[in-house]
């Protein structure tokens, strides 16, 4: 048992570095992916609720993920990034650059509440001309406190967040819910919709532009706590036993608190990805 603790933990601090290195905006788009994009397990679409799994088990791959920054300019870009869906013996996971256990669940492991920890970007002044003259907003590490209903009809999924790596010291708590359609023993379709609320202090720290940084372009703003929409439909084609198709697109709509900032150019993001991963 401490073997494998130490193996995620350990798994868990690499992908959070490799994300953090090479594209930190991928946090935030990790997030937004539905609870059950991709359900764990090589199981058949009728047993992936009721079965036990036992040991390591999940996805692993990698993407094309086209998006937009949030910050600085609206060009467009494409790189290609891992996808990691991890879980050990159903009270320990991984998924991309956010982890957690499960504390407590319900006999048929229906209803599930546990702890957290994830990655929460920043940016730097040289990701992009408009943000010139500015200082790094620096990444950090949320917790959180994380709970779980899987119902007949719907996952829904309830999270709050803090700040421990006293970056911002702000706070943020969102509602997510998905569920997965099997139109064929193959394939499925998987829509989600996220409600995210932030804190002033979040919001102040990515967003906000301080006195030493204005320019005759760029006024003074100080950010105010805010709620964001995130819609998704995600689609998984099983081409074998051990193999899958993913893909999806994303489309968040910001609040005011940050498409007021002068250096958010655009109110809403749609983010498009697509790509294979290992089922085991």
């Amino acid at each position: 048992m401490r073997k494998a603790i130490l193996e995620i933990s350990l798994f868990g601090l690499f992908c959070l570095l490799l994300l953090h290195i090479y594209c930190p905006a991928y946090a935030d788009t990790a997030t937004d992916l539905p609870e059950d994009y991709p359900a764990a397990g090589v199981m058949a679409p009728e047993k992936e609720e009721t079965a036990a799994p036992s040991g390591f088990h999940g996805l692993i791959g990698a993407g094309l993920f086209n998006y937009k920054r949030v910050v600085g300019d609206e060009d467009r870009r494409t790189v290609l990034l891992p996808l990691i869906m991890v879980t050990y013996q159903d009270w320990a996971y991984l998924r991309n650059s956010r982890g957690g256990v499960w504390l407590l669940q319900s006999d048929d492991r229906s209803l599930k509440f546990g702890a957290g920890i994830g990655l929460h970007a920043g940016w730097r002044p040289d990701d992009d001309p408009v943000l010139s003259g500015m200082a790094n907003r620096h990444s950090s590490l949320d917790g959180s406190v994380n709970a779980l209903w899987k119902t007949s009809i719907v996952n829904i999924g309830v999270s709050y967040y803090r700040d421990i790596g006293h970056v911002s010291d702000g706070e943020a708590a969102d509602v997510r819910l998905s569920r997965s359609l099997w139109l064929t023993p193959q394939f499925r379709l998987i829509p989600g919709i996220r409600v995210l609320w932030q804190s002033a202090r979040v919001v102040n720290y990515y967003y906000g532009v301080r006195p030493d940084e204005v320019t005759p372009g760029r006024p003074a703003y100080v950010g105010h706590d805010t709620v964001n929409y995130t819609a998704s439909l995600g689609a998984e084609s099983r081409i074998s036993r051990d193999w899958s198709l993913l893909g999806g697109v994303l489309a968040t709509h910001f609040g005011d608190g940050i498409s007021d900032s002068p250096i958010v150019s655009h109110r809403g993001a749609i983010t498009v990805f697509f790509g294979a991963g290992w089922r085991f």
